[in-house]
């Protein structure tokens, strides 16, 4: 009786698991050359599902910055200083924090904070993906 050298289907499926599971994750906090749809690809893998993407000309960058005490306190001053000097000039302000705005096929960012000001009541589209031009 010939013993089977050849691997069967079942085990070249554990294989491939696992060299899947071996490659690299892409850099971060680096802008890396990749298309659009390979950027979509890669901010819709589960194991970014915290992170901050940013697409701009051609590159990728993906950020994975924990959100610390300095950050955190940082970010609510300058949201308070901004909101307080509308609020005392009578600026009209909409002042969205942590929005996804997104541009499809050119480009995607989510800053920490953003603000739109106007003279007359702001009225959005409720689509929080398009990005303000």
């Amino acid at each position: 009786m010939l013993l089977s050298i050849e691997p069967t289907k079942l085990e070249l499926l554990a294989q491939a698991k696992a060299m899947r599971s071996l490659q690299t994750q892409p850099l971060t906090d680096t802008w890396i050359a990749a298309s659009w749809d390979e950027y979509l690809q890669l901010i819709e893998n589960p194991a970014y599902d915290k992170a901050k993407g940013y697409y701009y000309r051609g590159h990728l960058r993906i950020e994975m910055l924990p959100v610390g005490l300095d950050h955190a306190t940082d970010h609510s001053i300058i949201a308070f200083a901004i909101n307080l000097f509308c609020v005392i000039k009578g600026i009209r302000l909409m002042m969205p924090d942590n929005c996804s705005y997104r541009k499809a096929g050119v480009q995607e960012c989510q800053p920490d904070l953003s603000c739109y000001v106007c003279q007359t009541t702001m009225q959005m589209t409720g689509n929080a993906n398009a990005l303000a031009g």
